[in-house]
């Protein structure tokens, strides 16, 4: 069980989070043509988002707003939550302020949890007292907001498809249904993590040991799919399979995992658990192509990531990114580019915050964003792509 409750809980422990989240009210800025000098660090509003433009190639982050510390990274004074264009405009949608309160939790903070692209809705999880959790639903395109308080166990927090209300996967493994106007159903038990929506929103997939937990919403019966080892879902591969992550007493492996039992290795074995075992990859989380090969995010033990290939016998080759100070996020592939973030690490302090196109023949890089100097990514993901929610 202790193994449970740490990952879990794990990735909350450095955010203190709150409910209390206010829209944004930053003015309007006229956002540059692409490629004019300073594009990309214009500040759009909600109401400049050409929505139906929105998909393939926008960006969803939350960004941290404050000072810089001894050791680089960003002490938040404020979180924004932001849609990016491709070619780099940014448009506020929600703002919050974090303020630290007497007993030591922080109100106005919050996690970006999850995010129904069709719905055009995220979902915020925040801290509302000391010891108690909330979740916050935000309209991206009004800035209207649904609030509900969640369970003392609570650990993640994702939508129902249909919007009716959240999910909600306890410290203990369980996973519930919760309404806004009230109403709890327990839908499964005994789900250490990892909680995706089905591709088609009918369902739930989780990951249990050595197997893949599908849990329907209509009540009929859920099934189960074997897996190579414990996996942690990573998005929707395609239509019919999950991009996993997989860990046996062999190493990691990405992996393809599909509905109808089929495995499929994504990636070569990390043999993490050999005697010596040097890296540089740890543990892949991605994998894109572009230009006919194979690339692939890496982390390294401390959770740093980076980009990689394979060369032929297999072995790990790191990819580097000029100008790269801390971690690189693989996003994803833009024709013969690389969609990428640089990212902080746990060990090397707040790198530069930048949202480029690399190409990782060349080494070019195109800059996006470039971030300023009180400001940091908290989260960068793609926006028309299912996440997991669920640890």
């Amino acid at each position: 069980m202790t193994t449970l409750v740490t990952r879990l809980l794990g990735p909350f422990l450095a955010l203190l989070l709150s409910l209390y989240a206010v829209p944004a009210v930053a003015a309007p800025t006229p956002a540059p043509e692409a490629g004019a000098p300073g594009a990309g660090r214009a500040i759009a509003t909600r109401a400049d988002v050409p929505w139906d433009q929105v998909g393939a190639g926008w960006t969803l982050a939350s960004v941290a707003h404050g000072r810089r510390t001894r050791g680089g990274y960003i002490d938040a004074r404020q979180r924004t939550l932001e849609l990016i264009s491709p070619e780099g405009t940014r448009h506020e949608l929600y703002r919050s302020r974090i303020v630290l309160q007497p007993k030591g939790w922080q109100s106005g903070d919050f996690y970006l949890s999850d995010v129904d692209p069709a719905r055009r809705t995220a979902l915020l999880l925040a801290t509302v007292s000391a010891r108690r959790q909330g979740a916050t639903e935000v309209d991206l395109v009004t800035g209207a907001t649904r609030r509900l308080r969640l369970p003392f166990n609570a650990g993640g927090v994702g939508m129902r498809p249909d919007g009716t209300g959240v999910l909600v996967q306890t410290v203990q493994g369980n996973v519930l249904s919760m309404g806004w106007t009230g109403g709890r159903t327990v839908l499964a038990r005994d789900i250490e993590g990892g909680l995706i929506t089905s591709a088609d929103g009918s369902a739930l997939v989780g990951s249990t040991r050595d197997a893949l937990r599908v849990v329907t919403f209509d009540g009929s019966a859920g099934s189960t799919v074997g897996a190579p080892g414990d996996c942690r879902p990573l998005r929707w591969y395609d239509a019919d399979a999950l991009l996993a992550s997989c860990s046996s007493r062999r190493g990691t492996r990405l992996t393809a995992l599909g509905m109808d039992g089929t495995v499929t290795p994504v990636a070569g074995l990390r043999r993490t658990t050999s005697r010596g075992f040097r890296g540089p990859s740890w543990d892949d989380t991605e994998v894109r192509v572009v230009g006919g090969r194979t690339y692939y995010e890496g982390n390294g033990p401390c959770g740093g990531s980076f980009i990689t290939t394979e060369r032929a016998d297999g072995s790990v080759k790191m990819v580097r990114v000029p100008g790269s100070t801390g971690g690189v996020s693989l996003l994803d592939a833009v024709g013969e580019r690389l969609r990428v973030a640089h990212t902080a690490t746990c060990d090397t302090g707040q790198p530069r915050s930048v949202l480029a196109l690399f190409d990782p023949v060349t080494k070019d890089e195109e800059v996006l964003v470039a971030l300023g100097r009180r400001q940091a990514w908290s989260q960068v993901r793609t926006w028309d792509e299912r996440r997991p929610w669920g640890f």
